[in-house]
């Protein structure tokens, strides 16, 4: 209800849902980023040697789905516009969307309001480049996905990229390129392994629920910037530090650190109802909308796991078999043989003719593999390892998966059994 002895504007509601809104989209920047304040700073100093002093620099930004690589990036550039203005330009290209030398070609040249002839070649283009000196503006290139984008562009235009970063000579340029894999190194061409310097930075994702908590808290925080209202800022801002207090929404905070994918995004998805319901009648962030949020979100994975078909609940009965021994964190090599002992050892005590299948180990490796896209698994760490070694945790409960075996009568009776 409307606090009786201060009746909240209307406007400053609006205000703050707004800004909220756009925080949750990643509209919006941060003011302080939560447990990156380091990797911040030293990515910050690397762009600023090549916009204040010319240093042409290198750097790959490698880091988990989520884990706040992108924030990261803009909000250096946010720093750095304000200390420089419009003393350096900023270049942004895409692997995903990039998807071959002429497409990247063009994006880099339009950006840069670069005019260039239709069969104008790679090094002319690149040229344009050398033309410059320490006294022209220096150029900061953006290229997200960037394993796709070494993936997709030959070797020559991938080298010419870093070689123009090398030259002293030619315009200053940073070259940045973020990914989500490690084995980004691996997959660079020799010949830029062996001429060029580069540095790295490891973003990780928040990997405890104090950070993870800070973070979201942070998120929900508003100050007068947004609006002018103070004394609605300090209440709102209350009832924000009572909300990660109560016990129910600490089981909400722990449940998405436990089990979701990504959790950042997975917060600021439940965040989206509640917030857009703030009102004059409800001007603050209320636990019920939260809880319903949540709610909603389960069903849709409820409905995932009803959907799934026989081999996909083979891995899960597996799964559920490995957490029986305390093995929190799985592969695929430990869940197909999981699965295999079972089959073979209920062949060897069912003294029938009966005989089950196996399921051929690639076709149930593709099933692993669609489980994570769905997010029913995840990875459990940063390590990138082969596929079938790489260590994954569920997140689902395991009495999710006895239920929606257990629910299904078109399921064969040994794998009820199994549950049993």
């Amino acid at each position: 209800m409307t606090n009786k002895k201060h009746a909240w504007s209307e406007e400053s509601i609006a205000k703050a849902r707004k800004a909220l809104k756009e925080r949750l989209s990643g509209h919006a920047i941060p003011k302080t980023l939560v447990g990156l304040q380091k990797k911040c700073k030293e990515l910050y100093e690397l762009l600023n040697r090549t916009v204040a002093y010319g240093e042409s620099n290198t750097c790959m930004l490698i880091g988990p789905s989520g884990c706040g690589k992108t924030t990261l990036v803009n909000k250096v550039l946010q720093e750095l516009s304000e200390k420089y203005d419009d003393d350096f330009c900023t270049v942004y290209l895409n692997g995903l969307y990039q998807t071959n030398d002429t497409i990247a070609r063009k994006q880099l040249t339009r950006q840069l309001g670069i005019q260039i002839r239709q069969n104008q070649t790679d090094l002319e283009v690149f040229d344009l480049f050398k033309s410059g000196n320490n006294a022209t503006k220096p150029i900061i290139i953006i290229i997200y996905n960037f394993d796709e984008f070494v993936k997709n562009c030959t070797k020559p235009f991938v080298y010419n990229f870093f070689n123009i970063t090398m030259i002293p000579e030619n315009c200053p340029m940073a070259l940045i390129g973020i990914t989500r894999k490690l084995s980004i190194f691996t997959d660079l061409p020799s010949n830029i392994l062996s001429r060029n310097s580069y540095s790295h930075i490891n973003v990780e994702r928040p990997y405890t629920i104090e950070v993870f908590t800070q973070l979201a808290k942070s998120v929900l925080t508003i100050d007068n910037s947004i609006t002018n209202d103070k004394k609605y800022c300090e209440m709102f801002n209350k009832k924000v530090q009572e909300l990660f207090e109560n016990k129910s929404f600490k089981n909400i905070i722990e449940k998405i650190f436990n089990n979701a994918t990504d959790i950042i995004r997975t917060f600021q998805k439940i965040c989206f109802e509640p917030v857009g319901k703030m009102n004059m009648k409800h001007p603050f962030l209320i636990l019920d909308d939260f809880t319903e949020a949540v709610v909603q979100q389960d069903v849709k994975i409820d409905k995932i796991l009803q959907e799934l078909h026989e081999p996909q609940l083979w891995i899960l009965l597996a799964i559920h078999s490995l957490g029986g021994r305390d093995c929190n964190t799985f592969n695929f090599a430990m869940v197909y043989n999981e699965y295999t002992n079972y089959i073979k050892s209920y062949i060897k005590e069912s003294g029938s003719k009966f005989k089950q299948k196996l399921i051929k180990e690639h076709l149930l490796r593709a099933e692993f593999e669609f489980l994570e896209q769905r997010a029913i698994i995840r990875k459990a760490d940063g390590k990138d390892l082969p596929k079938d070694f790489r260590m994954m945790r569920l997140t689902i409960l395991h009495e999710q998966i006895v239920d929606v075996v257990s629910n299904n009568n078109s399921l064969p009776s040994l794998m009820k059994q199994w549950i049993s």
